[in-house]
C-alpha cells in the first residue's frame, strides 16, 4: 500500500528564485449563503462589505467626459437650456417643477420626485425639436411601489429607472408581461431628507449600490451599469462594473440645471452598448416569464479568438454563475452551449485581471514545461486531464477588446488618498469594527492575523496596526471567453463516492505532473474538477480545469488581490503565514554579545498548498452530503456534523479550526465529526491524507529561515498519498457502491437540539486528543507503512 522511504536527495529544489509575495486572499461576502437566501436588508449589507465599505468619488467633469454616453452630435446643452427659459421648465429659481426644496414638501417623496418625470420629457422632446432626426432610446419610468421581477427572488423597489422605449412599449402591448430586472438600463434612487441625513443617506445608498449590483449580477449581457441618488437639492451619478463602482460628488441639481439637462439628454438618446450592454451576447427565445420556472432566458454568445473568427453559440442551461453575484470580480459565467451544428460544449465567460494570462496561454505554456522536464508520457496524461479549448479569445467591442480601461476611453480619474465615498457611516465602541471615513482621517486602523499558535486552547488574535491611508484602487480588467470540448459533473454535482474517488486518483495524477514541472495551480476546488464520461471514452476520467490563477513556482508576478473560495483553501494560504513553522532555539546568553534571531522565510505557495485543497475536496464532499441509501438520523450526531461543518467551512477568514483538524489527524473519526457509520472508510481516507500533510508541513518548514520542496520529498508523499483513492486502496472497495445525497437541515423541536448539543459538546471533549507534544516531531518517512 505505502512506498518506501526514499533516500535523502540532493535534486534541485522548489523555488529556485526567492519567494515572490502572495496574494492576500479577499473573502467576498456576496458568496455567503445569506446573500442568496437572506432578507433583502442582509443581501444590502453584504454587498455594502464586499466593496470594502467605500468606493472612489470621482470629478463630475471627469465623470460626463469619460464614462457617461455621448451626447447627440450638433446637441449643445446650453441651446437645450435656453429653449427650457423660453418654454418656462426652467425658470430664475431653477426648475419650474420644484417649486420648494424637497425636504420642505409635505408631501410624499413618490410625489415630491415624480416632477422629474415632465421635466425629462420636455428635455428630450426639446432636443427632437432642435433635430427631428435624434430617435430617442430610453425613458424614465417611475415605479417606486412596483419590484421588478425575476429568477430570484428580490423585493427590492428602484424609485425609477431607465427603460429602453421598445421594452415599455413591448410591455404595455402585452398583458403576460412584467417589469423585469433585465428591463432596467439603469436604477434611481430619491430621497427628500439631505445627505446630512445620516439614516436617510445610509438607506438611499445601500439601495443603489444593491440595485445595481442585481443587474449587473442577473444580467450576462451587461458590462456595466449607471445609476443615480438624489437628496434633497444633492444628485450623485454612479456607476458599477467589473473593475469598480464610483460615485460623483454631489451637485445641486436644482441650482445647476445644465448638469440634469446633459445627464438626461446622455441617457435618453444613448446606446444600448453606451448604456452598457454587450453586443456580443443576446437573449433570444424564450425570454424570462417569472411564473414558470421552466422558461429561462437562452442566450447566443459568441466568441471571437486570436486569429479573428467568430463561432456563436446557443446555451443550453447555466452551469455555475455564483461568482457573478460580487460586482468587483472576474464574474465567472459557465453554461452548457452548442452550436449551429447541435454539437456541445462548455463555454466560460470571465473578466480577468490586466496583468494575468488567459487561461489558454497559460495552458500552453504549462504543457510545454511538462514536455521539457517530465517527458512526453506525461505530457500526454497531463493532456488527457486538463479540459481541451476549442475556441478562446478576448471579446471585442466596437472593434477593440473590451476592458475596464477603454470603458472611460483610457483616462483614468486622478485618485488621491481622501477620494473615497463610505457607503455606510455608522459608530461602534469596538474601533477594531468601526467603518472609517478617510477622507476625514489623517489615518485608517487594519487588523492583520499573524498566525496560529500550536497551542490548542489558544486563538488567532488580530494585531491592530496604523496605516497612512492608501488612494482607491481601480481594478483593471479584460473580458475572455473560452469553449471547451469536455463537459462533466463537477465533484459539487457528482453523488457516487466512486466516481469521486476516481476522479481524485486522476486529479492526484494531474498535479504530480504539473508539481513536478514547476508549476502550482493555487484554485483547486469542488467547481473546477470534474468527473467526465464522454460519449466516445472508454473509461470515465476525471479532468481538472480553472487555470488562470496556475503559476510557475519561481514566478516574479503579484498581483493586489486576489478572490477564489475559501472552502477549498489552504489554511496557510489564507493567513500567509506559516502555521507548522518552530523557531530554532536560542544559544545561551554571553556578556557583551547580542543575539539577533533569524529571520523567518517570508510566505510563498508550494505544492503542499495544492494538495491540502484536494484534502479539503473530500472534507467538504463528506459533510455536505450523506449515504442516500443510510442517512444520518441520530440528533447528537447530527448537531455535531453541523457544528464540525460551521467550524470547517464559515466562509471566514479565521482558519485556526482548519490547522486544529490536520494538527490532530489521528482523532478523525465517525465520533468525531458526526458523519455516517456508513462513511468510515472515507473517514478515514480523510485521517491518512492529513496524517500526510501535517508531516510533510512540518518537514518542510524545519529550516526556519527557507522553505523548500525537494523533488525526491514530493515523490514520496504523492506515493504515500495517491494509494489511499486509487484502484488498489483496501478503502476504496469499502466505498464501492455509495451513492451520497445533499444533507437536509437537522429538524428538531427546540428542546431536542439543546440537548443534543449538550451530548454534542460531551461527546466532543470526551474525544478531543491527546497533547500537541506527543507529535510535533512526527515526519513524514515515519509515518510511511504505519497508517494501515
Amino acid at each position: 500500500m505505502t512506498a518506501n522511504p526514499a533516500p535523502v536527495s540532493t535534486a534541485p529544489v522548489l523555488p529556485a528564485l526567492p519567494p515572490a509575495k502572495e496574494t492576500p486572499y479577499k473573502s467576498r461576502t456576496t458568496d455567503l449563503l445569506i446573500f442568496r437566501e437572506g432578507q433583502l436588508g442582509d443581501k444590502r449589507d453584504a454587498v455594502i462589505e464586499d466593496l470594502g465599505n467605500m468606493v472612489p468619488e470621482v470629478d463630475l467633469d471627469w465623470f460626463f467626459e469619460n464614462l457617461l454616453p455621448p451626447m447627440p452630435k450638433g446637441i449643445d446643452t446650453a441651446t437645450v437650456v435656453e429653449q427650457l427659459r423660453k418654454s418656462g421648465v426652467v425658470t430664475e429659481n431653477g426648475w419650474a417643477g420644484f417649486s420648494l426644496n424637497p425636504q420642505d414638501e409635505r408631501r410624499h417623496e413618490d410625489v415630491v420626485f415624480a416632477q422629474l418625470q415632465p421635466i425629462f420629457k420636455a428635455i428630450s422632446d426639446t432636443v427632437q425639436e432642435l433635430d427631428p432626426s435624434l430617435q430617442q432610446t430610453f425613458t424614465l419610468v417611475l415605479q417606486p411601489t412596483k419590484y421588478p421581477t425575476s429568477e430570484r427572488a428580490c423585493t427590492s423597489k428602484p424609485d425609477n429607472c431607465w427603460v429602453a422605449i421598445e421594452d415599455v412599449e413591448r410591455i404595455k402591448n402585452d398583458p403576460g408581461r412584467f417589469y423585469t430586472w433585465y428591463n432596467i438600463a439603469g436604477p434611481a434612487e430619491d430621497k427628500k431628507l439631505p445627505e446630512s441625513s445620516r439614516e436617510q443617506r445610509n438607506k438611499n445608498v445601500a439601495q443603489i449600490v444593491f440595485n445595481m449590483q442585481q443587474i449587473m449580477s442577473l444580467d450576462p449581457c451587461r458590462r456595466f451599469t449607471f445609476g443615480t441618488t438624489m437628496q434633497d437639492r444633492e444628485l450623485r451619478v454612479w456607476y458599477a462594473c467589473r473593475g469598480f463602482v464610483l460615485t460623483t460628488k454631489a451637485c445641486d441639481f436644482l441650482k445647476d440645471y445644465h448638469r440634469l439637462v446633459h445627464l438626461y439628454i446622455a441617457f435618453a438618446f444613448s446606446s444600448r452598448v453606451d448604456f452598457g450592454w454587450d453586443p456580443t451576447i443576446s437573449c433570444i427565445s424564450p425570454e424570462f416569464i417569472w411564473q414558470d420556472e421552466r422558461k429561462r432566458r437562452v442566450y447566443k454568445i459568441q466568441v471571437r479568438d486570436d486569429e479573428g473568427q467568430v463561432k456563436s453559440f446557443k446555451t443550453i442551461r447555466i452551469l455555475a454563475d455564483y461568482a457573478a453575484d460580487s460586482t468587483i470580480s472576474r464574474a465567472t459565467r459557465v453554461w452548457l452551449v452548442e452550436d449551429e451544428q447541435g454539437i456541445q460544449y462548455v463555454l466560460k465567460d470571465v473578466w480577468l485581471d490586466m496583468d494575468r494570462l488567459p487561461e489558454h496561454i497559460i495552458r500552453a505554456q504549462m504543457l510545454a514545461d511538462v514536455l521539457e522536464k517530465c517527458g512526453a508520457d506525461d505530457h500526454v496524461t497531463l493532456q488527457n486531464h486538463l479540459l481541451t479549448p476549442y475556441i478562446c479569445g478576448k471579446v471585442f467591442v466596437n472593434g477593440v477588446v473590451d476592458t475596464t480601461d477603454d470603458m472611460m476611453h483610457n483616462q483614468p480619474p486622478c485618485l488621491a488618498s481622501n477620494s473615497v465615498f463610505s457607503l455606510k457611516l455608522e459608530q461602534t465602541k469596538n474601533p477594531l469594527r468601526q467603518s472609517c471615513d478617510p477622507a476625514s482621517s489623517s489615518a485608517t486602523l487594519s487588523t492583520t492575523t499573524k498566525g496560529y499558535s500550536h497551542n490548542r486552547n489558544s486563538q488567532a488574535k488580530p494585531i491592530a496596526t496604523w496605516q497612512a491611508p492608501q488612494p482607491p484602487v481601480l481594478r483593471r480588467k479584460y473580458h475572455y471567453r473560452i469553449a471547451f470540448f469536455e463537459y462533466g459533473h463537477t465533484l459539487f454535482a457528482e453523488k457516487s463516492l466512486l466516481n469521486i474517488y476516481t476522479t481524485l486518483t486522476d486529479l492526484l495524477t494531474a498535479l504530480h505532473i504539473i508539481h513536478r514541472s514547476g508549476w502550482v495551480h493555487r484554485d483547486i476546488s469542488c467547481g473546477n474538477v470534474y468527473y467526465y464520461t464522454g460519449p466516445t471514452e472508454a473509461e470515465p476520467r476525471g479532468l481538472l480545469g480553472d487555470l488562470e490563477y496556475a503559476r510557475k513556482c519561481d514566478s516574479r508576478d503579484e498581483h493586489q488581490m486576489r478572490t477564489g473560495t475559501l472552502d477549498f483553501m489552504a489554511s496557510e494560504v489564507v493567513s500567509q503565514v506559516w502555521n507548522y513553522m518552530v523557531p530554532p532555539p536560542r544559544p545561551p546568553p554571553k556578556k557583551g554579545v547580542v543575539y539577533n534571531p533569524p529571520e523567518r522565510a517570508p510566505f510563498t505557495y508550494t505544492p503542499l498548498h495544492d494538495l491540502e485543497s484536494c484534502l479539503w475536496l473530500l472534507v467538504y464532499i463528506l459533510f455536505f452530503n450523506d449515504d442516500a441509501l443510510n442517512p444520518l438520523l441520530d440528533p447528537q450526531s447530527l448537531i455535531l456534523r453541523d457544528k464540525k461543518t460551521n467550524q470547517l467551512f464559515s466562509r471566514k477568514a479565521e482558519t485556526f479550526w482548519r490547522f486544529y483538524f490536520i494538527r490532530d489527524w489521528d482523532t478523525i473519526n465517525i465520533h468525531t465529526t458526526g458523519l455516517s457509520p456508513t462513511l468510515e472508510s472515507a473517514v478515514r481516507t480523510v485521517s491518512y491524507f492529513a496524517s500526510y500533510l501535517h508531516a510533510a508541513f512540518q518537514e518542510i518548514q524545519k529550516p526556519y529561515t527557507s522553505v523548500t520542496v525537494e523533488e525526491s520529498f514530493l515523490q514520496t508523499l504523492y506515493d504515500n498519498i495517491h494509494p489511499l483513492v486509487n484502484e488498489d486502496s483496501p478503502l476504496r472497495e469499502e466505498i464501492r457502491g455509495i451513492q451520497l445525497k445533499s444533507i437536509p437541515k437537522p429538524a428538531m423541536s427546540a428542546g431536542e437540539k439543546r440537548k443534543a448539543e449538550e451530548e454534542a459538546d460531551k461527546d466532543n471533549v470526551s474525544n478531543l486528543p491527546k497533547s500537541k507534544k506527543s507529535r510535533t516531531n512526527t515526519s513524514l518517512h515515519g509515518l510511511c507503512g504505519t497508517l494501515f
